[in-house]
């Protein structure tokens, strides 16, 4: 391991204060967007919340695989829905509140089953009356959430009673068996491991991380659970520190990882315990669209649920 000087940060609360993936947790009084206000991210992303968009308003010369991607979104409508001016506001607004607030939420694999059923539904209709109907629902269902959740980087004691703190690295990875001790090692490569512990509801812990340095936010880490013989592995993820939740599952809370993609990107990971080890449950990426009336940067996320977990 590299005996380099490096500078720790406290494993379960590091994220927020390096800028990851905080865009979309705006300080000012959040507004729903106009559609001409989402106008930065990826082609994909404006067809996602405008299928009726004139793609030559992005690109004088789009690619074939581009206009067949504006010709499916709009095969999805009801004949006529994009010849209303009002109907394409609407349409923009709905989705807009769907994508946008599962990157609000802290449960979005409910919100996805929600979504898929309003999609379902919007999907079915064959007119404009039904298609406003559908609209209208979707709307007034995820409006008072967009606008009224306050999400911050989670701080829950749920894991610790109190403060982590630093154990000998070696002392640690002497604890583990030797698979574990090689994986570490390897993905660790040159930076040094930190290690620390603390004791909770769920006994002691024990946090493995390679060392950040600098303004990295993101490192490699490892949770186990300590106990008579070897520590118990509960969770490795490559994207940590963790953020423990509020919510639990199995006796245990749940944990969040945020990972810095780009300067218009990133990407969140939920984790659910099923009663032996956490499990990834959904993840997904938050792309940068546009700024709201109160200059509050605007976001939605595209994922989709990953492992199913039940809480007993």
């Amino acid at each position: 391991m590299s005996r380099k000087k490096t500078k720790r940060y406290p494993l379960a609360l590091v994220i927020c204060l390096l800028g990851v993936a905080c865009a979309a947790w705006a300080d000012g009084k959040r507004v729903i967007p106009r559609s001409e206000q989402v106008n930065e991210g990826y082609v994909s992303s404006q067809l996602l919340l405008k299928p009726c968009l004139d793609i030559h308003t992005l690109s004088d010369a789009p690619d074939e695989a581009t206009l067949k991607s504006v010709a499916e979104a709009r095969k999805a409508l009801p004949a006529a829905a994009c010849d209303d001016a009002l109907l394409r506001e609407q349409l923009f607004k709905a989705r807009f509140l769907q994508y946008a607030t599962i990157g609000m939420v802290n449960d979005p694999w409910n919100l996805d089953a929600k979504m898929a059923a309003q999609n379902q539904a919007i999907g079915q209709c064959k007119d404009l009356k039904c298609l406003a109907r559908e609209l209208d629902a979707t709307i007034a269902a995820l409006s008072p959430v967009y606008l009224g959740t306050d999400r911050t980087w989670p701080r829950s004691k749920g894991l610790c009673d109190a403060d982590s703190v630093d154990t000998p690295a070696l002392t640690a990875l002497a604890s583990l068996d030797s698979d574990s001790r090689k994986g570490i090692k390897n993905d660790c490569g040159e930076e040094a491991v930190t290690a620390q512990t603390c004791q909770g509801p769920h006994g002691k812990l024990l946090f493995v991380s390679c060392a950040m340095e600098g303004n990295q936010v993101n490192a490699p880490q490892w949770l186990y659970r300590s106990g008579n013989t070897k520590p118990e592995p509960l969770l490795a993820v490559t994207d940590g520190p963790l953020g423990v939740m509020e919510s639990s599952c199995n006796g245990m809370p749940d944990l969040l990882t945020g990972a810095r993609i780009s300067m218009g990107e990133h990407e969140d990971s939920f984790y659910r315990y099923d009663g032996r080890q956490y499990q990834l449950v959904y993840a997904y990426t938050s792309t940068f669209v546009g700024t709201d009336d109160n200059g509050n940067d605007l976001a939605i996320a595209q994922g989709q649920p990953s492992t199913k977990v039940v809480c007993r």
